[in-house]
């Protein structure tokens, strides 16, 4: 088993890839920029690094300092959790450079499938449906070209990255232009990374995903699948583990195109792929080669610790059975309770959350919100023995929920879960956008 693991993330994330470690006896190491000294997570850790100034590029997506903490501390391995350089084939690269375990896929795999625009490419290949678009995209011609073959609506997308990020909606030839170099900065910002591609919005979709994990030797097993179809511009908002609205016919299908697509690749450790399901057909739409945000639904109904299994199979301890999925218990869901932020800091005045949930979160009451990172403040995990008792201690769980000094998406969460629609299990990927509970203030904006 490893003796020290650097964290290399922040917030929530952090904090529960900590708890894992100091579960299995093994020492932590943090990372932070100036403006999280005080954080949660940077308490946790048995030693900690300042890394640079508040801007991401500046800290946590500064390759060189990351790396450098690591050599300084001698952990025997990065885990890098999800977003900031958890998908960057160069950082993994590097890691190895230095003899340090990357825990995640090797930087060859992240370059096929944590690219998107690869991964589709790739997808394509292996005979598993992929949705109409193109590939990697730069010059301004091409570009126009490309978006009036494929029709619009369409989307401009990030090749890098996750989390809704570089992502835009074009309905008309006109917002192209600006679309696009909206994306590329996004993208740019969040992952160091501005390619982008475009694909086909497909209409009264499904949005599913399937958790799967690789042991050293590339053995795929599948732990899961979510339904994520709740967002808000491509941002998920409501997550539930297992997937209630397909059938056991459909939920094989699904499992054989996962081992169409991975089978011989060599994949390590946690991925998700994801699909779209529309008109009785699913579509690849990418791969996350990563610790997702929503794996606590999936380790609700299935009992698993992914996070412990993770590092036991990279550490040589542990196995999987590739043929075999795990048997899952009830329905699980996931409501992400989201800051409204804007450009000026705030301070996190009351905080308090249920205690007979499960609440993953990296702050606490007190705290300074600070714009410069990704809105999640907590994500609450309920389950039940059926969807409507998930539902139901759902409901209970929001009404608990006491947030003051921050604007959050509390409200809207609680509109979703009394809502019929939402109830009756009667909505697509685009049923949030167009107002399926009253006005909201775009977390996207």
């Amino acid at each position: 088993m490893f003796k020290k693991v650097l964290i290399a993330n922040r917030g929530e994330i952090a904090c529960r890839l900590i708890r894992a470690c100091q579960q299995l006896n093994i020492k932590t190491v943090a990372v932070y920029s100036t403006v999280d000294k005080d954080a949660t997570f940077v308490q946790m850790a048995d030693e900690a690094f300042c890394i640079g100034s508040s801007a991401a590029t500046a800290s946590y997506l500064n390759r060189e300092a990351v790396l450098m903490a690591g050599v300084i501390a001698n952990v025997d391995a990065i885990h890098p959790g999800y977003g900031f350089l958890a998908e960057d084939g160069m950082f993994v690269q590097m890691c190895e450079q230095c003899g340090i375990q990357w825990l995640g896929p090797r930087s060859e795999i992240i370059a096929l499938m944590g690219d998107k625009a690869s991964a589709r490419k790739f997808a394509a290949s292996r005979g598993v449906a992929i949705i109409p678009g193109t590939q990697v995209i730069d010059d301004t011609e091409k570009i126009t070209v490309a978006a009036t073959k494929l029709g619009f609506p369409l989307l401009i997308k990030a090749s890098r990255g996750g989390g809704g990020k570089g992502i835009k909606k074009v309905t008309r030839l006109e917002e192209l232009d600006n679309m696009v170099q909206l994306a590329k900065g996004e993208s740019q910002s969040a992952f160091a990374n501005g390619e982008i591609y475009l694909e086909k919005v497909l209409t009264q979709a499904r949005h599913i995903e399937i958790q799967i994990i690789g042991d050293q030797k590339g053995h795929i097993q599948i732990l899961g699948d979510r339904d994520c179809t709740l967002q808000i511009g491509r941002q998920k908002v409501i997550e539930e583990s297992t997937a209630t609205f397909i059938t056991g016919a459909q939920r094989r299908e699904l499992g054989q195109a996962v081992h169409q697509l991975l089978d011989g690749v060599g994949y390590q450790g946690l991925g998700t792929v994801e699909f779209l399901f529309c008109e009785d057909r699913f579509y690849f739409l990418e791969m996350n080669t990563r610790l997702q945000v929503e794996h606590g639904v999936t380790e609700a109904t299935s009992g698993l610790d992914v996070v412990l299994l993770q590092l036991q199979l990279a550490s040589g301890q542990g196995k999987i059975a590739s043929e075999n999925t795990p048997t899952h218990s009830g329905v699980a869901i996931e409501a992400r309770i989201s800051m409204n932020l804007n450009s000026k800091e705030a301070r996190l005045d009351t905080f308090e959350v249920p205690a007979d949930v499960r609440v993953d979160t990296g702050y606490q009451t007190g705290d300074k919100i600070t714009p410069y990172y990704d809105a999640l403040l907590a994500k609450l995990i309920v389950h039940g023995e059926t969807r409507m008792a998930a539902i139901q201690k759902m409901q209970q769980a929001l009404s608990e929920v006491r947030i003051s000094g921050i604007d959050t998406n509390l409200e809207l969460l609680q509109q979703i879960m009394d809502n019929t629609k939402y109830q009756q299990n009667s909505f697509t990927i685009e049923t949030l956008d167009a107002g399926m509970v009253k006005q909201y203030e775009s977390l996207t904006s």
